[in-house]
């Protein structure tokens, strides 16, 4: 899935969890698997055997982010919202599937198997292409909703 697939639908659910809550954390951590593992994998791609799913989308990654959030929150509750939304992008990514678990599972199925080719018009490309579509109208309804992006943080 995309971008608008990742924040949309993951906003629309941290919303409907929390309505005080803090989006732009939320959409910050929907995407930051990919923010960490597309740039190695195009500074770095024999590290990560050229695919753009690495250590980011490992549960070890998972982990370290739940724990992290932990010692920032202080609190479960909102660690546990937001660790959510960095776990979601897994969900979304269907990371228990093909050719993923190895990438999930890492290191204890050894290293990253490189990436797939040819699927462009496969169920992943359906798949990617209904994401987008939902997240872009879950993103246009929380703005209209909220007013404007600058709006997205939690309200006094």
């Amino acid at each position: 899935m995309y971008i608008l697939g990742h924040v949309g639908l993951t906003l629309a659910a941290a919303r409907a969890l929390d309505r005080d809550a803090d989006l732009r954390w939320a959409a910050f951590l929907a995407v930051a698997p990919d923010l960490l593992d597309k740039p190695v994998a195009r500074l770095a791609p024999s590290l990560v055997n050229h695919s753009t799913r690495a250590f980011g989308h490992t549960l070890l990654a998972s982990a370290a982010v739940f724990l992290a959030l932990l010692l920032w929150k202080r609190r479960p509750k909102p660690a546990l919202l937001l660790w959510g939304c960095y776990a979601g992008h897994f969900v979304l990514d269907a990371m228990w599937t093909g050719h993923n678990p190895p990438i999930l599972l890492w290191p204890l199925l050894g290293g990253f198997p490189p990436p797939t080719r040819g699927q462009f018009f496969s169920g992943v490309m359906l798949w990617n292409v209904l994401g987008e579509a939902a997240g872009l109208a879950l993103l246009v309804r929380l703005f209209r909703q909220r007013g404007s992006p600058g709006r997205l943080a939690k309200r006094a």
